[in-house]
């Protein structure tokens, strides 16, 4: 392992804005990362880990402490004689590739995540989802790293403390690095199309019990008709989450908007397309200050024109923020994580 010294950021994220990291190494084992924080310890020096670089805003000015690249590889399917299969998946590994992989295999549970950029090692960490699907719901474990004790443990499903688009992880930052995440997906599951848009799309092509790659399929074309592709645009996808709320605050709002659509979570909360706000109440679609804009065809998403600075992202974000508090009341939350030092 070699730790670089000022080393540009931008291209390691999909926003490709950020100055450059004081300290940066990429790490391929256990052992490597092990040896990379003790080196940010010795000096008292922050870290943080990247995978795909696809959910995070660095500083214009850089960043003062260490990066650390989690590149560790490698995965292995094993059949348990279940109805399930289990899958050790070690963080560095493609997050597109390795739900390709599973549906090949006819594995069921992570088809409608198809098309998110990102690594393994993230998915849990943002308990990302999609059309219906959460991460969350079938990992069965993880191994970490814990910062504090330098030991490697696992955490359990329950440990984790998974939620809408939140983790164990999210409240504790920087103590619990993941290395590996334990799957466990059906061999003879069902599909789910539930989602709307995604039973639509089976409707309207006549097709009444989708295969799991057309479902794979189906997910990956609606994306890629109403999303910017991370490859070529400068964006971390959806930059905010759906905003959930009280019951009766939904229905003052249904009364002064009544097409807003709402979803109801178990706790009885309902949750809120911030999309359809950003749309249709704040007219931000397609919005542009300076460098920065929200997508044509997803307000929910901000894209940078090459030149953006990160502090043009942050005012950009803060304009939309003030326009939902404006319009609505509702504070709404942030997906992308900040990285200012």
């Amino acid at each position: 392992m070699k730790i670089q010294e000022n080393v540009p950021i931008a291209p390691y994220t999909t926003f490709r804005i950020g100055g450059p990291a004081r300290f940066f190494c990429t790490v391929s084992s256990e052992d490597e990362l092990v040896e990379a924080v003790r080196f940010a310890k010795e000096k008292s020096l922050r870290f943080i880990v990247l995978g795909g670089g696809s959910n995070v805003l660095f500083s214009d000015q850089g960043f003062s402490g260490l990066i650390i690249k989690n590149e560790i590889m490698g995965k292995t399917f094993t059949d348990d004689g279940t109805l399930y299969s289990v899958i050790d998946a070690n963080a560095g590994e493609d997050w597109e590739e390795f739900v390709a992989e599973t549906v090949e295999k006819d594995l069921f549970g992570i088809e409608n995540l198809s098309s998110i950029p990102g690594k393994v090692g993230a998915a849990p960490v943002q308990n990302i989802g999609a059309y219906g699907a959460e991460v969350g719901n079938v990992i069965e474990s993880l191994r970490v790293l814990d910062t504090k004790t330098m030991k490697f443990i696992d955490l359990s499903f329950v440990d984790c403390k998974f939620s809408y688009r939140d983790s164990i992880f999210k409240h504790e930052k920087g103590r619990y690095i993941v290395t590996k995440v334990r799957f466990r997906l059906c061999k003879q599951g069902d599909v789910n199309i539930e989602y709307k848009e995604l039973g639509k799309y089976f409707i309207d092509k006549h097709i009444s019990k989708p295969s799991l790659k057309e479902v794979r399929n189906a997910v990956i074309e609606i994306r890629k008709n109403k999303l910017p592709d991370w490859k070529v645009w400068r964006t971390a996808g959806s930059f905010f989450k759906n905003p959930i709320i009280t019951g009766d605050k939904f229905a003052e709002l249904k009364k002064i908007y009544p097409d807003l659509p709402g979803y109801t979570e178990p706790d009885g909360r309902i949750k809120v397309s911030l999309g359809w706000i950003l749309d249709k109440v704040c007219d931000a679609k397609g919005l542009t200050i300076g460098n920065v804009s929200t997508y044509e065809k997803q307000a929910l998403v901000l894209v940078a024109k090459p030149g953006a600075t990160a502090s043009e992202v942050v005012a950009f974000s803060n304009e939309l923020m003030h326009r939902v508090k404006e319009k609505t009341g509702i504070e709404i939350e942030g997906e992308v994580d900040w990285a200012f030092v």
